[in-house]
């Protein structure tokens, strides 16, 4: 498995990297740091000497080397740990070419990036990331550290649903995480399906135990969602982004930035429109 991270240095993206690390050491995952520098119209005239151009990825490769020498300093036992540099725009086309260079299958971003100087890395652009990405993104918000995923909440709208829980529960077995399957409907919507028969069918499905249904009721799905990740101390929220008007319910601008810049745990996504 390899975890690939953009970076920015900046404290925020260095929280990613950190949360990265923790999650790639009990995997035996290989952890790749990424710096993308990013060179269009805007910064074009900062960079028309083949020299400033040399000059600042030297300047951001020795920033990588030494980001690489913390991360195997702070982190307990082997880290196969490496650093790249990509040029060009936009962010994610060029996160998405590190995917294939590196052979990727998780991306792991801070939610937030950094100004001035640094725009020129990555910039503000995680949710176009989870939103363009061919493999799944992994948000962490600011102020979270990794700690080993116990819960993990899959919010979802039933459409696949048992298709989807595969596709969580595989990631949750690395973990020997529960998953908690959650499903919003308005407070004036009676539900009557029968949750422990889905749970069973589910466990049968996966052949996985730790997997539980619930329904619970709110007007605002994205709020809904919030409340119950964080009433249950959920370790991950897991969702996909497949079915146009969940997604918009649950991914409009404002409530993005909510759930993914300034969320209280990581948002792990699954983009089943570019995810072959």
């Amino acid at each position: 498995m390899t975890i690939l991270v953009p970076t920015d240095f900046s404290p925020l993206s260095r929280i990613a990297v950190f949360y990265a690390a923790g999650l790639a050491r009990p995997l035996n995952a290989n952890l790749v740091i990424a710096a993308v520098v990013n060179v269009n119209p805007s910064t074009e005239t900062l960079l028309r000497s083949k020299r400033l151009e040399q000059e600042l990825l030297a300047s951001v490769q020795e920033e990588g080397d030494k980001l690489i020498a913390e991360i195997r300093e702070k982190t307990a036992g082997p880290l196969d740990v490496s650093f790249e540099t990509a040029t060009g725009f936009p962010l994610d086309e060029q996160v998405e070419l590190l995917v294939k260079r590196v052979g990727a299958d998780l991306i792991v971003m801070g939610s937030r990036g950094a100004s001035g100087l640094r725009r020129l890395l990555i910039g503000s652009n995680a949710v176009t990331v989870m939103n363009n990405s061919s493999i799944p993104v992994m948000i962490i918000p600011e102020g979270v550290k990794y700690r080993k995923p116990e819960h993990i909440v899959y919010a979802t709208d039933l459409f696949s649903y048992r298709d989807e829980t595969n596709t969580v529960v595989a990631f949750a077995k690395l973990f020997d995480a529960h998953v908690h399957l959650l499903h919003v409907l308005p407070l004036h919507r009676k539900d009557d399906r029968d949750t422990k028969a889905i749970e069973a069918d589910l466990k049968k499905l996966t052949g996985y135990d730790k997997i539980s249904f619930e329904v619970t009721h709110h007007d605002d799905v994205a709020t809904g969602v919030d409340q119950y990740v964080t009433q249950h101390g959920a370790d991950i929220l897991a969702m996909f982004t497949h079915h146009l008007d969940f997604y918009e319910k649950l991914l409009g601008r404002s409530v993005t930035r909510r759930l993914a810049f300034h969320g209280s745990v990581p948002l792990l996504s699954f983009n089943k429109t570019t995810m072959s």
